[in-house]
């Protein structure tokens, strides 16, 4: 069929089909007929799009491959471009007519203003971003300072709080001493050389215990080291219950070791027996002190789970006041008669040191502390 004839054809199909254009397409020649009857510009268009002629000689070679219509969309930011093509009939050299429409998506105009808006919330994000690093960073710097402020007062309020205590503690042995010289000095001679050896006697015994203030003061300040050692456990803590069974049966207490003999003789595992035996030292002199006669203490031990040892020191006696339970840690917290209120400090710093820790566990009667450390082998 000859061009003229396709061109007529192509002008008079697509007059009334606003803003498309088209054509008829050969795979020896290209486009041999172009219309685009209703294009706004000024003149008549004639030529093809040099941009889609790639795009409608694949669609034309396509549909005259499949011998039936295909279409073809090529998505784009402003539009999307609709490709047609089928063969043509009439014609009998591999002919196909083509036809393509551009479908607007937005304006010029809404686009432009689609990205200031896009470009303004990136810039307002941006500076929201810059601000709030501004504000996190100032924050941190004002949070540090008040953590270094807050662990200041702590301390001071913890050295005001071991000062106290200190004082309190000498000022006692000391009010003692003095008072038992003075008596030895003001006494009437027929009974002055046993007041003076009475008021020496008072003067050992409260240097004694200001000895072992100081003691204790110093095995707090110093970091503790850890020699862990194989324990046979049972054995062990039944040489801690004897160390007191004497103390025990004067004040007609008595002490049980909870614990399955077998099960820990074949368990494996290392602790540090001294350390820990100053530890439950002193939570049995606790137990003594504030258990009446008739009471029992109670040493155990068992594992809550693998590798993990829990021991105990309970006993019935009055328990500890509610007001004391939240600093019941603390130095110069404890009431014991003739202790330093240094005991339970210095047992929490050797569970600590032990990688374990230690509780006031809860009980109906009396008090019962919990050790859970580490148990496995050294």
């Amino acid at each position: 069929m000859r061009p003229a004839v396709l061109q007529a054809a192509i002008d008079l199909a697509l007059r009334d089909q606003s803003g498309v254009e088209g054509g008829f397409w050969r795979s020896s020649d290209g486009v041999v007929a172009y219309a685009f009857p209703t294009y706004d510009g000024s003149g008549v268009k004639r030529d093809a799009p040099s941009a889609e002629l790639e795009r409608i000689a694949a669609t034309a070679q396509r549909a005259l491959d499949a011998a039936g219509t295909v279409t073809d969309v090529r998505p784009g930011l402003r539009e999307s471009v609709v490709f047609a093509a089928c063969p043509a009939s009439q014609a009998s050299d591999a002919t196909a007519a083509w036809t393509l429409k551009r479908v607007p998506l937005m304006s010029a105009t809404v686009l432009n203003q689609l990205l200031l808006s896009t470009s303004l919330l990136l810039a307002f994000v941006v500076l929201s971003g810059i601000w709030l690093g501004w504000t996190l960073s100032r924050w941190r710097r004002h949070n540090a300072e008040l953590a270094a402020q807050l662990a200041h007062a702590e301390r001071l309020a913890t050295l005001g709080r071991v000062a106290a205590g200190m004082a309190h503690e000498i000022r006692n042995p000391i009010g003692t001493m003095r008072l038992k010289a003075e008596n030895a000095l003001a006494a009437a001679p027929a009974v002055r050389e046993a007041r003076v050896a009475g008021a020496l006697e008072a003067v050992l015994a409260q240097t004694e215990r200001l000895d072992a203030l100081v003691s204790s003061l110093l095995a707090l300040a110093q970091p503790f080291s850890v020699r862990r050692q194989a324990v046979d456990l049972f054995q062990w803590l039944g040489e801690q219950l004897h160390v007191h069974s004497e103390a025990a049966d004067e004040l007609g207490i008595t002490l049980r070791l909870a614990i399955d003999r077998e099960r820990f003789s074949a368990e494996c595992g290392a602790l540090d027996t001294v350390q820990m035996a100053r530890a439950l030292d002193n939570l049995l002199r606790n137990a003594l002190a504030h258990c009446a006669r008739g009471g029992v203490i109670e040493v155990g031990a068992r594992t809550p789970q693998p590798q993990r040892l829990l021991l105990w020191v309970a006993d019935d006696g009055e328990g500890v006041p509610v007001e004391l339970r939240d600093s019941l840690f603390d130095p110069f917290i404890g009431h014991r008669p003739g202790g330093t209120g240094l005991g339970l400090s210095l047992v929490r710093e050797i569970v600590h040191a032990h990688g374990g820790s230690i509780v006031l566990a809860p009980t109906t009667r009396g008090a019962r502390f919990e050790m859970e450390l580490p148990w496995r082998a050294s």
